[in-house]
């Protein structure tokens, strides 16, 4: 009895083995399904494959997978029939090193790694696109991980997506690490062409600025300026810095006056570099305003704030002729007054006609057509604020 035993189980073992092997000759004709088939039977009795045996089948399995979906005439048919596909490549290869302590399989593990890796980048860098964030950040993982493996570390296009990935994904402390990590790579191993590099700059300044990090962006702005002189998404990105980081004021009126330089017709760069001057130097934006209306003179931007600006004059010139008794000079900052009023008029009124619900600037109509002496232009105005102000309540 104890001889059957023995015997049975033995038998048991040569059978489970028999199916790793039926697997291999399966992945050698290219007969996929049939391998994991075979390997599905012969890791349902784990206990009895040794360890050789479970990495041998691991490095088949994943082996079959990839043979699956690089063979195939529709592969993304093959994804949609195992969703989990690549997840099941990893864990397979994960497992075969686990068990495969003799390096017996390392070549082929290499292979199917490397294989692995490269798609599972495309696949993440495919899923970032679409805005599938959680599933892009995987896939790239994995393929970080496989890159690791088959001694590439310093590959960082995935590393870079990734970044790029969780900065999306409000992630900024990893955003950075991966960012920074395949800033460092492409500095010492630079990828001739690569489209990705770019990118790194810009989610870096991106990173830091949103994390108030202001000198830190800077830096890596600069540099990647140095770097690609003629990106556009690098020189929007620390622009958009300026504006969105009032301590860095200084550095953005050089910055945009730079812009300018490059391209004095450029209406965006006109418009911005006035509002940067808005509360030190109202002169200058004025001039700025006007430059911008020279080359379009529907911005309505440009308008309203000329038109404020006006306004915002003859308002301290009230006050100066308010606290003043000499009647010459009472006479002349009441003309510059008028002279004001007279030149805000038509910027306010063509922003009204695109803004015709806006009540502030109905209120400096209704101020400077009253000082005119627009009698019925005052009336019509105010009869339109207290109209909106009426529907609102």
């Amino acid at each position: 009895m104890r001889v059957c035993i023995i015997a049975l189980t033995v038998g048991a073992l040569i059978a489970q083995k028999s199916k790793i092997t039926s697997a291999a000759l399966a992945v050698q004709d290219g007969e996929f399904e049939k391998a994991l088939s075979y390997l599905q039977q012969a890791f349902a009795q784990p206990d009895l494959l040794k360890p050789k045996d479970m990495a041998k089948g691991y490095t088949l399995q994943a082996q079959a997978y990839m043979g699956l979906l690089t063979s195939s005439k529709d592969p993304q048919g093959i994804l949609s029939k195992y969703p989990n596909l690549f997840e099941e490549v990893v864990i397979s290869i994960r497992k075969a090193r686990q068990y495969d302590t003799s390096k017996e399989y390392e070549e082929e593990l290499k292979i199917v790694s490397a294989q692995t890796a490269s798609l599972t980048y495309l696949k993440g860098f495919e899923l970032f696109q679409k805005d599938k964030l959680p599933e892009a950040r995987q896939h790239l993982t994995w393929s970080t991980e496989l890159y690791e493996q088959i001694g590439q570390k310093d590959f960082y296009p995935p590393l870079a997506i990734r970044g790029l990935v969780a900065l999306q994904l409000k992630d900024t402390t990893n955003a950075i690490a991966d960012l920074e990590k395949a800033r460092e790579l492409a500095a010492k191993k630079p990828i001739q062409n690569d489209p990705t590099l770019p990118f790194i700059y810009v989610g870096l300044i991106n990173a830091y600025g949103g994390r108030g990090e202001g000198e830190k962006a800077i830096l890596v702005a600069t540099e990647g300026r140095t770097k690609f002189p003629t990106d556009e998404s690098i020189r929007k990105a620390e622009l958009n810095l300026y504006l969105q980081q009032p301590s860095l004021q200084p550095q953005a009126l050089e910055r945009f006056r730079q812009e300018i330089q490059r391209e004095p017709q450029n209406e965006t760069y006109l418009l911005i570099y006035a509002q940067l001057w808005e509360k030190s130097n109202p002169d200058s934006a004025a001039y700025y305003y006007r430059k911008v209306l020279e080359i379009n003179n529907e911005n309505l931007n440009a308008h309203y704030n000329l038109g404020a600006y006006y306004v915002n004059q003859a308002a301290e010139l009230s006050v100066k002729y308010n606290e003043t008794k000499d009647e010459k000079l009472q006479q002349k900052y009441f003309a510059q007054m008028q002279e004001n009023f007279r030149k805000a008029l038509p910027h306010l009124e063509r922003a009204h006609q695109k803004l015709p619900q806006d009540l502030a600037l109905l209120q400096s109509l209704i101020q400077v057509t009253t000082y005119l002496g627009m009698e019925e232009k005052a009336q019509e105005y105010l009869r339109k604020k207290n109209s909106l102000q009426q529907g609102k309540n």
